[in-house]
């Protein structure tokens, strides 16, 4: 079949753009490469949204459970490739897919650019998401690098099963909240002021070297502060008026915030809706 839109990405842009699209009646597919949710999944309290503070699973529960009683269709599955067109195909792993209109809500990916040889250490130690890679790590010492609220999220998480987690960060940017919890972490160090410039080790991580001459010992590191846009499929769609890009994934100066990210998948929604009826 052919959808009238395919949202990439389901956080809670992507989950808000499916929804407003699907409220109307337009069938709706919306992928996602883990689970629902994005970010949230891994987040302990969040506090920034109207009625008061809610944990990130429940509250990516809740946006899901919004976004399929609109009738908003979940693919698990990573999309990997996509060409403009009448209608957008889009490249899945099960297969090609197509749609009148797609929007692009793929968020932010760590930066690498400053270790070393940086790919080279995918499935052999370096890591992007505590909860699907921490177990492998448990009893051992490893480092979160970054200094946002997620790193803070991402060392929490890793210390309730590695025997030690160090935290790497130039500079934090934690809340009060988040500064308190690491501080009462018996098993958190955080090294500010420092960078990794690259990764040690023979088969296996051993150790993280940083722009100070030295290094911490560590079977795993975690890349946790997100700040490059995931700009491919983005990229591959320039110019085209029938993909739509919402979220972090647009570059747009200023702290993201969930309202923020919410309020830009409206935007996108209500922009796929007076396409398809308009044509333009």
């Amino acid at each position: 079949m052919t959808w009238d839109v395919a949202v990439v990405g389901a956080g809670i842009a992507g989950l808000t753009a499916a929804r407003v699209c699907a409220e109307q009646g337009l069938s709706t597919v919306a992928y996602d490469m883990l689970a629902p949710g994005g970010r949230l999944i891994s987040l302990g309290a969040v506090s920034a949204w109207p009625g008061g503070a809610v944990q990130g699973p429940e509250f990516a529960g809740a946006l899901l459970d919004e976004a399929m009683g609109a009738g908003v269709e979940i693919a698990y599955g990573e999309v990997t490739g996509l060409t403009p067109g009448r209608p957008v195909s889009l490249e899945t792993m099960d297969g090609p897919v197509a749609a009148r209109a797609v929007v692009v809500a793929t968020g932010l990916a760590p930066d690498d650019a400053a270790l070393q040889d940086a790919q080279d250490w995918v499935g052999r130690g370096l890591s992007e998401c505590a909860s699907c890679d921490g177990p492998l790590y448990a009893g051992k010492k490893v480092v979160v690098l970054g200094g946002d609220e997620w790193s803070a999220s991402e060392a929490l998480e890793l210390a309730a099963v590695a025997a030690h987690v160090t935290v790497v960060a130039p500079r934090t940017s934690w809340s009060a909240a988040a500064e308190r919890a690491v501080a009462a972490s018996p098993t958190v160090e955080v090294r500010r002021g420092a960078t990794a410039t690259a990764l040690e080790g023979a088969s296996a991580l051993a150790a993280v070297a940083l722009d100070d001459g030295s290094t911490v010992e560590a079977a795993g590191v975690f890349l946790a502060e997100a700040n490059r846009p995931r700009r491919a499929l983005a990229d591959a769609a320039a110019g085209d008026p029938y993909v739509l890009l919402a979220g972090d994934v647009t570059g747009a100066a200023g702290t993201p915030t969930l309202l923020a990210a919410a309020a830009d998948g409206r935007r996108a929604g209500l922009a796929v809706i007076d396409l398809l009826a308009t044509g333009h």
